[in-house]
Order: C-alpha cells, then structure tokens, then sequence
C-alpha cells in the first residue's frame, strides 16, 4: 500500500483518527464507509457459468485508504486458465458513513438496502465484468460473532462475510458479452493497521461446500520466519442452518506443488484440518496460474480450488505476503 499511501497523501485530512476499539460490528450501519479507518475493503470471490456451461472465476475489491480508492478486478477461465482479463485504477473518493454508491474509474461498487442486494462492475481494455449478487444467509460476524478480529500483530479488526451469495450479471471478452449465473462471497474488513505490514501477511481460505455449509480459515506469518503466527490463527464454519460457530483451532499445510512466479513460491496445493468439526480437506488449485499481479498494490494469489475428503466443495485460497 505505499504506493497509494504516497498518491493519496493530498487527502489525508479525511481521516479522523483510529476507529473506536472494541465495537461490535451492526447492520446495516457498518455495510458503509468507516472514515475513521485507515484501511477498508469490499471483497468479492465468485465461480460463475455462462451459458455455455463454462466456468470463471471472477474476483473483485474496492480498497478504501484516507481518500483514496483502488478497485482491482480479474476474472479467469477455469476451463483454459487464460486471464479474461484485469483491471487496477487509482481513484480519489471516500464510502460515505450512510451509503455504497461509488465510481472509480471504470468500477463501481452499489449496496442496495431495500432488496439487500450487492452489485459490482469492472473493464479493462478487453473485458467487462458486472455481478448483482444476493445473501442466501445470514451475515456471519467473526471473531466468535463479535465481528472483531486481532490482523496479527497490526491491532483489532472489524471483519464479517456474506459466504453464500446468489450472483448473476455479465462478461463482456473482446467484443462478445456472455450472461453468467453463479455464487459468490463477500468479505468487508476495516481497521487502523495500514502502515504496518505485519497486518497483511496471511493466508485466507473460505470453502462453499456442497452440502451448502461454509468455512473461512486465515492464519498470519510471521514476515521474518513465514511461520504462521498460532495465536493469530482462525475461523468460522457456518451450517446450513446459517447459525455460525467460531474455530479457533486448525492445521494447514501445503504440499510441494508450487507455481514460482512474481520472486516467490505459491502453494497449490493444501491440507486443512479441523478438529472441532472432523474436518480433513484437501485442496487443489483448478488452474496453476491464478496470481493477481498488481502495480499499485502488491501482487497476491487468489486462486480456486476443489476440496475433496470429509465434504467436497470449491474454495478460494488467497496468500498474501508482505
């Protein structure tokens, strides 16, 4: 984020200090902006068809930080693995406290509060992509539904998802437009962490299993050592009932099939283990190549992958390294 911290300076005066500590997240207040963050964002993951019955992954964040906006967008054939096509632009422009109706250069992100429906679109010089996505379940807070999370060692963070989301919209690929229908997921976090990079060091999985059940898992590491940070490691698995339980044990480990790219090694495969649930899953990515290089922030992986072993199901994976 340095480099949107030095082109956003200009508008710093937009923010009011650290956000009150210990606040438990409500809707639909905190679905807004947060002016006393210093850093927010509004995540999308999505595995969508078109007509033809091909499948894309389709990945969307607006990233908020002191008056600067940056939406970034990719979206990636799973049948062929090539890149569809990204999008990063800069933008001055804050999330209002009361509304979600913002452009940034060619994104726009809308929350529609009566229909409770969340809607975002992207272009590139070659690509189009628009989703309008509805919550199947409830919101599911985390922190043991609290909402409140410790981001490592940077300090407390507001955190909840939407995990199952019916999505429906558009992709234009060069000049053909192609109708899609899928699920998505929604993360929104907030908190006052941005100048220190030990708050982004992590790796993030969240599971849509087949039998309409969830599971988010993040453990941070350690920048010196990459060991993940145990206190630091946790989750939520949400039933299909949508009544949420907090995890706050689990393994997770890689195999040795690795994609090198961007000056690192990117797992592709992983082991998740929970013991609260009996869960054993093994994760394997769809396509090798599913990195999101950026200019203004940095380079992750966020990649799709199928779970096999106690449920099956498909879960995005996303390892961020700072």
């Amino acid at each position: 984020m340095g480099r949107l911290a030095a082109t956003t300076a200009m508008a710093a005066t937009l923010a009011l200090g650290p956000p009150p500590a210990n606040v438990q997240v409500h809707f639909p207040r905190d679905h807004f902006g947060h002016a006393r963050a210093s850093i927010e964002w509004w995540y999308f993951t999505a595995v969508a068809r078109d007509e033809a019955g091909t499948p894309y992954s389709v990945f969307f964040t607006l990233f908020s930080s002191r008056g600067g906006l940056v939406p970034v967008s990719q979206v990636r054939n799973l049948q062929t693995g090539a890149l569809v096509g990204h999008s990063e632009e800069l933008a001055l422009g804050t999330v209002g406290p009361s509304a979600v109706d913002v452009k940034a250069g060619r994104a726009r992100l809308h929350y529609d509060p009566g229909s409770g429906t969340w809607s975002f679109s992207a272009a590139g010089p070659a690509f189009a992509v628009a989703l309008d996505q509805h919550p199947d379940k409830p919101y599911a807070l985390h922190g043991n539904r609290t909402g409140l999370i410790q981001q490592s060692l940077g300090g407390s963070s507001h955190y909840y998802s939407s995990t199952r989301m019916d999505a429906r919209g558009t992709l234009r690929i060069g000049d053909k437009t192609v109708r899609l229908s899928g699920e998505s997921w929604l993360d929104h976090q907030w908190g006052d962490y941005r100048n220190d990079p030990r708050a982004f060091n992590w790796d993030w999985f969240s599971c849509r299993f087949d039998d309409r059940s969830e599971l988010m898992l993040y453990q941070f590491r350690d920048r010196k050592s990459g060991r993940p940070i145990a206190r630091f490691r946790n989750g939520t698995y949400v039933p299909r009932s949508g009544h949420t339980t907090a995890v706050t044990s689990f393994e997770a480990s890689h195999g040795a099939r690795v994609l090198r790219a961007a000056g690192r090694e990117w797992p592709l495969d992983w082991k998740l283990e929970v013991p609260k649930l009996k869960l054993t899953e093994s994760l394997q990515s769809v396509v090798r190549d599913q990195l999101v290089r950026n200019a203004l922030v940095p380079t992750f992986w966020e990649g799709v992958a199928r779970a096999t072993g106690s449920r099956t199901g498909t879960c995005f994976v996303e390892l961020s390294y700072r």
